[in-house]
């Protein structure tokens, strides 16, 4: 892929720290070569005392958008001019869009899990979802269970004190679903069966993937659908687990890839076809790959 860069190319970028070792320079360039887009993709590592003027910098010198990465996700809120409904929801952002009076921030995790869930044809509504976590990927799946309509939400977490925080916050957000915050080992008190689980830690992120959240069989085997928003290694703990107990399972690297294409739609205003969406994704699976074996 060659990209050709002159007076007319836009730019966007990653805020975060650390950042070297991104997908998303690599993602946003495979789009803008394949849309035919003059925009480059690049990262910046920022102190936490200079994000502020990172900002403004961006604002000054005419880029045209930034994802934002840990740890920067909530502190950046203080550094925009406006907030999209989601990201005030979520409280986190993680795009920031160019406007006439500076930069509106959004949140596209949530958009990425919704659309993850729709393609591996896993509906949340009037349904019983357990969520495993209650950081900020878990406040994205959070609000995404609200936006589905689904009936009810356990909310497990390691610490319950959390919990209950994402689940009070929910509950006001969505009244009619019913949110209920227990401690990870507090599963056994889950009377339901049929469950679909969404997976939001970082427990059995590569290389410690011989971890899962919970390991007991038996949880499992409540499960209907279950879904882990870690995407390396392609299939963790947690998914097999599931799958051995007759669960439909499904990785994160779909909400990977559709947070950044919801990201780049925003900046360029055009929406990516679905061929691009899916030459995207097998290029992202070579470049996991790639890292995998390093």
């Amino acid at each position: 892929m060659a990209i050709h860069i002159d007076g007319k190319t836009k730019l966007c970028a990653l805020l975060g720290n650390p950042v070297e070792h991104t997908l998303s320079p690599a993602i946003h360039n495979f789009l803008a070569d394949q849309l035919g887009i003059p925009l480059v993709y690049v990262a910046f590592g920022v102190e936490r005392a200079e994000l502020e003027d990172a900002v403004r910098g961006g604002l000054a010198l005419g880029i045209l958008g930034f994802n934002v990465t840990v740890p920067f996700k909530q502190s950046v809120m203080s550094c925009l001019t406006g907030l999209e409904d989601g990201a005030r929801a979520i409280g986190a952002v993680n795009t920031l869009v160019r406007s006439d009076q500076g930069f509106c921030g959004y949140n596209t995790d949530w958009i990425g899990l919704k659309r993850l869930l729709f393609h591996a044809d896993i509906s949340l509504q009037g349904r019983t979802v357990v969520l495993l976590g209650a950081g900020g990927e878990a406040w994205a799946a959070a609000y995404v269970c609200g936006c589905e309509k689904a009936e009810k939400l356990y909310i497990l977490n390691r610490t319950r004190e959390k919990a209950v925080v994402l689940a009070e916050r929910m509950h006001t957000q969505f009244p009619s679903m019913e949110c209920c915050a227990l401690e990870m080992n507090e599963w056994t008190k889950m009377e339901e069966s049929g469950l679909i689980a969404l997976q939001a830690t970082s427990v059995g992120l590569w290389p410690h993937t011989d971890c899962a959240p919970i390991e007991d069989v038996k949880f499992y085997q409540r499960l209907d659908a279950a879904v882990d928003m870690i995407y390396k290694p392609e299939e963790t703990l947690f998914m097999r687990l599931a799958a051995d107990a007759g669960a439909k399972t499904a990785n994160g690297l779909n909400m990977l890839l559709y947070q950044a294409v919801a990201a780049f739609e925003l900046w360029v205003g055009r929406k990516v076809e679905p061929s691009v969406v899916s030459r995207a994704k097998d290029m992202l699976k070579q470049e996991i790959g790639f890292q995998r074996n390093e």
